[in-house]
């Protein structure tokens, strides 16, 4: 008796935008900019390590690490 194929069942995926930039250096540093932009017009008090960690989070949730191991990390690298 042989088993016959069975296609296996895929779902489908999707990727926030956001996460495609972040995947480079410049990317990631660009969505920083206008997340910390838009997240200042909601709250002013927002401080930068805060959203760095909002995307930073983001990052590990598709990719299963994080894009940088800190913000003092990322802060070094946006400077270079």
């Amino acid at each position: 008796m042989t088993k016959s194929y069975e296609k296996p069942r895929v779902s489908k995926i999707e990727v926030d935008s956001q996460v495609i930039r972040m995947f480079t250096r410049r990317g990631f540093i660009d969505v920083f900019w206008e997340e910390l932009i838009d997240q200042r017009k909601i709250n002013p008090k927002i401080s930068e390590k805060d959203v760095f960690d909002k995307l930073n989070e983001k990052f590990f949730e598709v990719f299963g690490e994080f894009r940088y191991s800190n913000y003092m990390s990322f802060k070094q690298r946006m400077n270079q």
